[in-house]
């Protein structure tokens, strides 16, 4: 069994994701660290050096080479899921969750960790509104295509956790 966390930048998932590896006993993969591992360099270079397109078939092909092992937790990057093949993929793949924030939550927790977001580290709060709204809502319909959805906005890590437990259903 694999579980996948998909959601917006600042969700949580490569937190969430760590923490659920450890008490299953899991591999833990972080998609933007392996691509960065991969090409020996930061995504922030990627995309300024190699261009988004370089970087999503990145990620492809990182799907493509772990889709056949098990045991996996696999924490994307906010966009990995945002084009149909990619989530057909994902949901194939294993259990996918979508941690979902609403824009305020988001914006409140995306603040505080502007310095290490190359995406946002420029803007400011009125832009950051603007910049979750805006990409919030063209990725929804991906992040909808989930299997789970948990709300998220009222809860700390281990309620969090709790609830992808209660989702885990041993075969």
């Amino acid at each position: 069994m694999n579980i996948i966390l998909l959601g917006f930048m600042g969700s949580g998932k490569t937190s969430i994701g760590k923490m659920l590896s450890k008490k299953k006993d899991f591999n833990f993969i972080d998609t933007d660290l392996e691509i960065e591992k991969r090409n020996q360099m930061s995504i922030n270079n990627i995309f300024k050096d190699l261009g988004e397109l370089f970087f999503r078939n990145e990620e492809k092909k990182l799907l493509n080479d772990i889709k056949e092992k098990n045991n996996i937790v696999l924490s994307t990057g906010g966009g990995f899921a945002c084009n149909s093949q990619n989530i057909k993929k994902l949901n194939n793949f294993g259990l996918t969750i979508y941690l979902k924030y609403s824009n305020n939550k988001l914006f409140e927790r995306l603040k505080k960790q502007r310095k290490e977001r190359p995406l946002i580290k420029d803007l400011n709060d009125s832009d950051l509104k603007i910049f979750i709204k805006k990409y919030l809502h063209k990725r929804k319909e991906y992040y909808t295509q989930a299997d789970n959805i948990i709300e998220c906005d009222k809860l700390d890590e281990n309620q969090i956790l709790r609830k992808i437990n209660s989702l885990i259903v041993p075969k």
